[in-house]
């Protein structure tokens, strides 16, 4: 809490330990073990993230460089000398003024994005992130929220999964990448059974792009522009996920499935919810605009604010353009602490909190009530 204001961080991220894959993937599963260099080093003070994946090496466009920029040191040196622990979050939380801190991965953001993977090797990998990141959490405070991360292969697997990481652990979500890794589009009655149990277990499901894997959208188009592919895979990909999700009938068919789009920003939204009932119907048309879309018996805009979420930048400039298009309780702001793009995760309550045009009581909406609600937090 910050000056009597409470703030829900619904997008903060670890840094897994290089050992995590050694300490915690299924013995069965060890000639295919996956590795990573993970953190903050070196002169001058620089990101570094290779994940290595059956002979792949991700991001592709760093190919194992590292990533200088200002001010990483002063933000995250003493965490990163503290290995990102446990204890170094306390210390963010209580530094920040942030009161809770909803964690999704790094490395693992990328480890099942590749297409030689088995549904099985797929799913192990998942499980060996998830008992690391209980374990993780088991040492933080209460404050430190989990979210299982999970694989779109073998939907009944990854259900199975997320009734183990809700019960073990009390995750209080499950996240995947917005990129097929099948030939099953996410609106398809294979992932039924998946989208079935996190609507009984009361779980969110949260999507949360990696840039820079071989599966993502904007591999052809900028496969040596590091910032064309990651604004691509972020964008463009929880817009695609989006239209699967509302438009091919998902949220139709399980009303109190949860949905919400990360480290995507909201200034989208608006736009993609109208362009999905007017781009089929006649946009010039006032008659037809507003047809039921087939399939649906709402608006994409209904479904959003009945069931979805979105994550603002503290200094979003669209925000309360998108709060008066699509609504006031659909919106939660995040960090991205980890991450060198997060480095302002101290300042972010006080960003939050200066929003031009923006009301009090919807920054209360934005900071706490919306991500209490998406969490499932009391």
């Amino acid at each position: 809490m910050l000056d009597g204001h409470r703030y829900i961080d619904s997008d903060g991220h670890v840094i897994e330990p290089e050992d995590l894959w050694e300490r915690y993937l299924d013995p069965e599963f060890r000639e295919e073990m996956p590795s990573h260099s993970l953190g903050y080093r070196g002169e001058p003070y620089a990101y570094v993230n290779e994940c290595r994946v059956k002979g792949i090496s991700m991001p592709t466009f760093l190919a194992g460089r590292a990533a200088p920029m200002p001010g990483l040191q002063e933000v995250y040196g003493e965490y990163q000398d503290m290995g990102f622990s446990p204890a170094a979050y306390t210390l963010v939380l209580d530094r920040s003024g942030i009161d809770y801190m909803v964690v999704y991965p790094t490395a693992g953001l990328f480890m099942t994005a590749v297409p030689e993977l088995s549904a099985e090797t797929a799913a192990a990998y998942r499980r060996a992130y998830n008992r690391w990141l209980g374990d993780f959490c088991a040492e933080c405070d209460e404050r430190v929220i989990g979210v299982a991360s999970l694989d779109l292969r073998d939907p009944v697997e990854a259900a199975r999964e997320a009734e183990r990481c809700a019960t073990e652990y009390g995750f209080r979500a499950v996240t995947v990448a917005p990129d097929p890794v099948t030939r099953y589009p996410l609106f398809h009655p294979f992932h039924d059974p998946l989208w079935n149990t996190l609507q009984e277990l009361d779980l969110p499901i949260a999507f949360h792009a990696g840039a820079g894997t071989p599966l993502n959208v904007g591999v052809d188009h900028f496969y040596d522009w590091a910032s064309g592919r990651g604004s691509a895979a972020f964008c463009m990909g929880n817009m695609l996920a989006c239209m699967a999700m509302i438009g091919g009938g998902v949220l139709e068919r399980f009303p109190r499935l949860r949905m919400a789009h990360l480290e995507v920003g909201c200034g989208w939204l608006p736009y993609w919810l109208d362009r999905m009932q007017s781009g089929l119907q006649g946009a010039n048309r006032a008659a037809s605009r507003f047809l039921p879309m087939e399939g649906l018996s709402m608006q994409p805009v209904d479904y959003f604010q009945r069931q979805c979420f979105v994550a603002c930048d503290p200094d979003d400039p669209h925000l309360a353009w998108v709060a008066s298009e699509v609504g006031e309780e659909c919106l939660v702001t995040a960090t991205d602490f980890g991450h060198p793009e997060g480095r302002g995760y101290r300042d972010a309550v006080r960003e939050t909190l200066s929003a031009e045009g923006v009301s009090p009581e919807l920054k209360q909406k934005i900071m706490w009530d919306n991500p209490a609600r998406l969490y499932g937090l009391s």
